[in-house]
């Protein structure tokens, strides 16, 4: 069984030393629930609604060391982050819906065997890669 986005991360920066808070818990419960990735303004416009004590600053730090940990994946061409599945480190995948925003990570050895080829062909040593895909969910394409 997968462990939770937020037990993950608190580990990780419990590891760097830092402190759980209620507000640092409550950014981290809200990034592992929300239903598509939020940028740094909208988490602390949520929290704040929800009535948590926290400031812009302390969400961009620790959005920031989340990202730096490999935690969470800034979504291409936007400020939105979303949780890292943890399965495999260095290999990023997801799909994107482009009218409600969900995001959801996915493995694949297919994938995975191509890209294997794309760096024996290339000579490249690749450390890390990210691909994301962009279409319309589900929901969104019978509700279209």
């Amino acid at each position: 069984m997968a462990v939770a986005f937020s037990s993950r991360a608190e580990a990780a920066l419990r590891g760097r030393g830092g402190r759980m808070t209620r507000s640092r818990r409550a950014l981290l419960q809200l990034i592992e629930r929300a239903p598509r990735p939020l940028s740094p303004r909208e988490l602390h416009r949520e929290l704040r609604r929800r009535g948590t004590p926290i400031d812009v600053v302390s969400v961009y730090r620790n959005v920031s060391a989340l990202l730096d940990l490999g935690l969470l994946h800034r979504v291409l061409g936007s400020a939105a982050v979303r949780p890292c599945a943890g399965r495999e480190p260095g290999c990023h995948h997801a799909v994107v819906c482009t009218s409600c925003g969900s995001a959801r990570e996915f493995h694949s050895r297919r994938l995975e065997r191509a890209l294997g080829d794309v760096r024996r062909t290339t000579g490249f040593s690749v450390q890390e890669h990210l691909l994301e895909l962009r279409g319309l969910c589900a929901a969104c394409r019978s509700s279209a």
